[in-house]
């Protein structure tokens, strides 16, 4: 692999934690340095980063916060 390459992945972990869990993105970056755009995608992807796993796991805790809620004031209302 490319020298630029290594520095690149000991700067970003989360990259470099991707490419262990999937070794074939050594070869692609190894014949195909420009690929690298494409190798943040599949990263944002794999470490849930991207907007609509986002929204998904916001829309999960506002669920969670009311059903809590909603718990709450069923234990108060039981009183």
């Amino acid at each position: 692999m490319r020298q630029e390459m290594q520095v690149y992945l000991n700067q970003h972990p989360e990259v470099k934690q991707f490419i262990r869990h999937n070794p074939v993105w050594y070869r692609y970056l190894s014949r195909n340095p420009q690929s690298l755009s494409q190798l943040e995608n599949e990263v944002k992807v794999f470490h849930g980063k991207t907007l609509p796993q986002k929204l998904d796991r916001f829309q999960s805790n506002l669920s969670m916060a009311m059903m809590l809620l909603d718990m709450v004031k069923g234990l108060g209302a039981s009183k």
